[in-house]
């Protein structure tokens, strides 16, 4: 029977024990096991995440990842789950969704969250069988880039130039948080969440692509460049041949976000900004362009089905009512940061 352990304090020799245990795992599956925003507070070695682990001995065979919601309010926990490829077939999962589960019931109960990876069929997964229901679905999204597309037709006005580091930074957080107001990934970012992303090995300034419009006020606007107010922009990624991500013989470009402005939905600025990213992508020698998007949003899925790309599977968010074990709900029960 594996050791369960629940942590709070995941300093960086477990830190580096959990992604070793997400590299191997990557290796088999073809695919990170956690999504992307999760896999990058790990590296960094952010604070304020609560981590249920099992061990065979001294090996770290599973882990799950857990993340709160503020204190003060019901508790809502989101959960990642990790097993050792050697471990496949075995209770490991079970036992760290249960022990994940019990956590949040002793805080008084409330929503867990349950991220599933790689779906083929929501039905059929463990978290069903665990009496959990399906909340949210992520679809995978490719297409051949074999030859780029067309130029873009830039509604009258639009200047497109690449992100510049700081600068631009103010108005980039301005169209984002508004273009995902209420999402849970991308919405609400301040500066530092920016940052932490830059801060990947990954990230290139020439991939952020900006859709600028000359502001009627000018250059009393705080001294900004001459197109100085953005519209939307297109962030790319590039996953070269050693891409855990997205594992492939030649390199894949990634629609990572494409955000626009709601004052300017509709008007084409989303397709001409997903044709130059991709124009973008296959210059750096990309011939297959991939896509992470919410089924709910589902003009943006018949935008990027316009454009050839077809759902490939999906990522499954499942949701559980967890009942206290206490009479209350007491925020002294949940893990202190």
């Amino acid at each position: 029977m594996p050791r369960i352990e629940l942590r709070t304090d995941l300093d960086r020799p477990v830190l580096d024990a959990i992604l070793e245990l997400i590299d191997a795992t990557t290796k088999i599956e073809g695919h990170r096991p956690v999504g992307e925003h999760k896999y990058s507070h790990l590296v960094v070695g952010a604070d304020n995440w609560a981590g249920v682990l099992a061990y065979e001995g001294q090996q770290l065979i599973g882990y799950a990842h857990t993340r709160w919601n503020a204190p003060g309010a019901v508790p809502r926990m989101a959960v990642e789950v990790v097993v050792h490829p050697d471990w496949y077939g075995s209770d490991v999962a079970r036992l760290l969704v249960l022990q994940a589960r019990g956590m949040l019931a002793r805080a008084g109960g409330g929503v867990m969250y349950l991220w599933v990876h790689h779906v083929d069929d929501p039905e059929t997964t463990l978290a069903r069988r665990l009496g959990f229901a399906v909340q949210r679905q992520l679809a995978f999204m490719r297409r051949e880039l074999a030859t780029p597309p067309a130029q873009p037709e830039w509604p009258e006005g639009v200047e497109v130039r690449a992100y510049r580091p700081d600068v631009d930074d103010a108005e980039f957080l301005r169209v984002n948080n508004i273009a995902f107001r209420g999402h849970p990934e991308n919405g609400g970012w301040d500066r530092a969440d920016f940052l932490e992303r830059r801060a990947l090995d990954w990230f290139e300034a020439d991939g952020l692509l900006m859709a600028w419009r000359r502001d009627s006020v000018g250059a009393t606007r705080g001294g900004m460049a001459e197109y100085d107010r953005l519209l939307g922009f297109h962030w790319t990624k590039w996953h070269g041949h050693g891409s855990e991500e997205v594992p492939a013989h030649d390199p894949v470009g990634e629609v990572y976000v494409l955000g626009v402005d709601p004052e300017a939905q509709g008007s084409g600025l989303g397709r001409a900004l997903l044709a130059a990213g991709l124009r973008h992508l296959h210059a750096r020698g990309c011939r297959e362009a991939v896509l992470y998007v919410d089924c709910a949003s589902t003009s943006a899925v018949r935008l990027y089905e316009s454009e050839g790309f077809a759902i490939a599977y999906q990522e499954v968010c499942y949701a559980d009512e967890v009942s206290p074990v206490v009479e209350h709900r007491s925020d002294l029960l949940r893990p202190a940061f």
